[in-house]
């Protein structure tokens, strides 16, 4: 394969790291923070009677409002520590996400995938617009391949669809700065196999 430079090495494939999901359980930490600090007061306020609070709707917005957004912090930060320890101890052929070969594409699990057995790809780039951004990362690569096959293969992770098998390769924790041109060459590196490339935007609200 073809070493793709950036910065001062050279990346030849997509394989998880340790350091690729600090920022991650980083996130979380932070969302259980300022979700304890915010969730806990608001508690407490909500089982009190606030002074200078004419009605109880007023009341409710003032201990609510902290407490919603405090329990959604924490849920947040809860499930970012998952992900974040889940991918920390993802080690030999469980920390391969992608690597491209002569002879095609070797995905975690150490599962082998032949060029002639690809029907079509998918490439998808993921965006976030929600207000409270609790998990997105813009420096993360945050995009996905989802590889479609003429027939089933036996592999793990293989899902149907519609009828046609396919499996998805998430790469989002990977920083955009370093995996970017790899990225973009592996799509080149399927069309120029023949294999079509649809390209995709979807929205993720986490």
């Amino acid at each position: 394969m073809k070493n793709v430079r950036s910065g001062k090495y050279a990346i030849r494939d997509f394989i998880s790291s340790s350091p690729h999901y600090w920022p991650t359980l980083d996130r979380a930490f932070k969302n259980l923070f300022f979700g304890l600090i915010m969730f806990f007061p608001g508690l407490y306020l909500a089982s009190i009677d606030l002074p200078g609070t004419p009605s109880y709707l007023a009341q409710i917005r003032v201990s609510g409002t902290p407490m919603v957004v405090g329990g959604i912090l924490i849920v947040f930060g809860c499930i970012g520590f998952a992900i974040g320890l889940k991918g920390t101890v993802r080690k030999g052929k469980n920390a391969i996400d992608l690597k491209i070969s002569a002879k095609g594409l070797t995905v975690r699990g150490g599962d082998e995938i032949p060029w002639d057995s690809i029907s079509h790809v998918t490439s998808i780039q993921y965006y976030n617009w929600a207000a409270i951004q609790a998990m997105w990362d813009r420096a993360d690569l945050n995009c996905a391949l989802v590889v479609h096959f003429k027939e089933p293969l036996d592999i793990s992770r293989l899902k149907t669809k519609d009828g046609a098998p396919q499996l998805k390769i998430n790469v989002f924790r990977y920083p955009a700065v370093d995996y970017k041109p790899l990225y973009e060459w592996v799509i080149a590196e399927f069309e120029r196999r023949g294999i079509s490339v649809d390209m995709k935007r979807k929205t993720k609200e986490t």
